[in-house]
């Protein structure tokens, strides 16, 4: 027997051991997956006469839904039919999180097939080991693309600049569904926790909510990958520098791109005011300095002056205070991380999407 069969047996040896029993190929499932991420709100509260009540349920796309509620079992049974949890208490207790929930749910388009592979049942689901590597691309491609773009428009429609609202990933479950209706395991969930910081809560009525979440869903398509993966990278970021960087990276690219789709005939023009002796030579001037604005800090006022009209002369002193920081560390100076303005760079790019 080589080192490959004895790394093999034993890993069948050790699956075997944990319950579960290897099924021929011939035997085949027919599952259809979906994955449902728990979300703490950090810094949301629901106002008291709320209490025990939920959002309604939102679809932001064609398989992907949302929901917000006091209890994560409430809000479970409103995407999926089923509880999350069986002592919803003793949950909270030892994950150490409060209400409110926030839950989104993917479901994929099509069902996938299992043929065979390692499996238990207990407690009325059936569990199964290492399967559906395939069947799981779907999953991860819709969370590769679409989540950066959902948390990020959540983030900035639930927040207010005086208090934002942090999305904490609590646990991170897939499973399916198979043809007959019984629940499908096949990986554990996620756990994450938070980094210690104490939040002021913002007191919020499911009314405002589901505003906030129809808000939210209508952002969704100028908020591409592209444009909010550095802000939504940020908001996950444990380390300080790490973080501080991924913001001005948002702001830097989210100012190009602005700045890129503006034409000054159609934007420019219009808001600059031209005295009619120097009509001709002065408004060739501005179209000039407008077309040659190539750097950051330029392109920054231009977008201020035209596009952003909730940004004002502290704003643009925010950034550019923001700027120097970024440039020092770039030519190598060294920045104490506790002197690294992370929370004014998080508000500054929390505003040029929208939060007020």
């Amino acid at each position: 027997m080589t080192n490959h069969e004895n790394e093999i047996g034993w890993t069948r040896y050790a699956i075997e051991e944990m319950g579960y029993s290897e099924y021929p190929t011939n035997d085949l499932i027919e599952v259809h997956f979906g994955i449902l991420r728990v979300y703490s709100l950090r810094g949301m509260e629901i106002e008291q006469d709320c209490e025990g009540k939920n959002s309604e349920v939102v679809s932001v796309s064609d398989c992907c839904t949302v929901v917000i509620a006091q209890s994560i079992n409430k809000a479970s049974k409103m995407l999926v039919g089923d509880i999350f949890v069986e002592d919803e208490a003793r949950w909270l207790s030892d994950k150490k999180v409060n209400p409110p929930f926030l839950l989104i749910y993917f479901r994929e388009a099509s069902p996938r097939e299992l043929r065979g592979g390692y499996r238990r049942e207990e407690d009325g689901c059936l569990y199964t080991y290492d399967a559906f590597p395939e069947g799981k691309k779907e999953i991860s491609e819709w969370e590769d693309e679409a989540i950066p773009s959902i948390v990020t428009s959540l983030t900035v429609n639930l927040s207010t600049l005086e208090r934002q609202i942090d999305l904490v990933l609590i646990e991170r479950s897939v499973f399916g569904i198979t043809s007959k209706g019984q629940t499908l395991f096949n990986e554990a969930a996620w756990t994450f926790t938070g980094d210690g910081c104490i939040y002021v809560p913002d007191p919020k009525s499911f009314e405002e909510i589901n505003t906030l979440l129809e808000k939210s869903k209508e952002q969704l398509p100028v908020l591409t990958k592209d444009v909010c993966r550095h802000f939504y990278a940020a908001l996950n970021e444990p380390d300080k520098m790490k973080r501080f960087l991924g913001y001005f990276q948002f702001i830097e690219r989210y100012t190009h791109t602005t700045y890129k789709s503006l034409n000054y005939s159609n934007d420019a023009q219009e808001a600059l005011v031209v005295p009619d002796r120097l009509k001709e030579t002065t408004v060739k001037f501005f179209e000039n300095t407008f077309k040659d604005s190539k750097n950051l800090s330029q392109r920054f006022h231009w977008c201020s002056i035209l596009v952003w009209k909730k940004i004002e002369d502290s704003d643009v002193v925010c950034f550019l205070e923001i700027k120097k920081i970024r440039d020092k560390l770039s030519h190598g100076e060294h920045i104490e991380e506790n002197g690294l303005p992370i929370d004014s760079a998080k508000i500054l790019a929390l505003k040029l999407l929208g939060t007020s």
